[in-house]
């Protein structure tokens, strides 16, 4: 080894001892934001939800408090537990929805749209959203009152007595819940068409399909990661959605986040509150995972027809 390359190891050795602690600094600072931000308050409400409520100590950290699981069972009582169905009913249907809706926006934009127009149909697209959230249910809000436009209409129609409006209604609540969800699902079912290759498509055609046969064969299967992304997204957020429910449904809008709110808040139960919080995480785990193994096989359904029918 020559003079000037052992002189170079120190300078080598300093550099990748730099390079080593910038990559552990960067993968450690994002860690502990997450653990202090996310991890820590999760722990916190998993053990306030194993503790008795206590007038006063929003229920817990009295010095003789004790673990129990009573406040799980009173989240599954059947007080609590229509609450909970209600409110995965119409995120399910919100969800279906969101899809029926999406699915053909998305794929006229992507194939029909020339390219130098895609970005403002996007842009259209997103747009109401750059307003409040708030703003825009008060809006709704007026809209579906019984002096509101939408009301006067289905008044006139026969579809609604004299007076009679559609808010507080469940209908209502759905309909903000589609409302406000419908891009995250338009986005990722684009995106995942635009990534689809024109070759397979203009192959399925070279050997005659029909453009049905195109769709359930060649483009529905291959834009399966995206439609659930947007359904998993779009399930999560409408189940505990708490500003929708509250504004357009009322007391007859009442879903899991408002019910959690007013525990927390107004009813002082954070022990109960805690509980119904991670109950509703494990409900949208077990929910999650049996939509992805739905939709696995689904994506399967049409090979296994072919090969059935052969």
């Amino acid at each position: 080894m020559s003079i000037s390359a052992a002189a170079n190891i120190p300078a080598m050795a300093r550099r990748n001892w730099t390079e080593t602690s910038l990559g552990w600094l960067v993968v450690l600072v994002p860690f502990t934001v997450y653990l202090a931000f996310f991890i820590a308050p999760v722990m916190v409400i998993a053990l306030q939800s194993l503790t008795p409520y206590a007038v006063g100590q929003h229920g817990g950290l009295a010095d003789d408090a004790r673990l129990t699981l009573e406040n799980y069972a009173s989240v599954f009582s059947v007080t609590f537990r229509s609450v909970f169905a209600d409110s995965l009913s119409n995120a399910l249907m919100g969800t279906v929805l969101c899809l029926l809706i999406g699915y053909p926006v998305a794929y006229f934009i992507s194939a029909r749209v020339p390219e130098r127009l895609k970005p403002w149909c996007l842009v259209l697209i997103i747009v109401p959203f750059w307003t409040s959230y708030l703003l825009r249910m008060l809006g709704w809000r007026i809209l579906l009152g019984a002096n509101g436009e939408i009301s006067g209409l289905l008044q006139a129609m026969h579809l609604l007595a004299p007076g009679q409006g559609l808010l507080f209604t469940q209908a209502a609540v759905q309909l903000g819940l589609v409302y406000n969800f419908l891009p995250m699902m338009i986005l990722p079912i684009y995106v995942s068409i635009e990534k689809l290759s024109r070759d397979h498509r203009d192959a399925s055609r070279d050997l005659y399909a029909r453009p049905w046969q195109t769709f359930l064969s060649i483009t529905l299967p291959l834009t399966y990661p995206g439609i659930m992304a947007g359904l998993t997204v779009v399930f999560i957020m409408m189940t505990g959605d708490y500003v929708t429910p509250e504004l357009m449904g009322g007391a007859k809008g009442m879903m899991i986040g408002t019910l959690i709110y007013s525990q927390f808040l107004q009813g002082g139960n954070w022990p109960l509150a805690s509980a119904m919080s991670l109950s509703l995480v494990f409900v949208l785990v077990a929910a999650v995972l049996a939509m992805t193994g739905i939709g696995a096989l689904l994506q399967r359904l049409p090979e296994t027809i072919r090969r059935a029918t052969r």
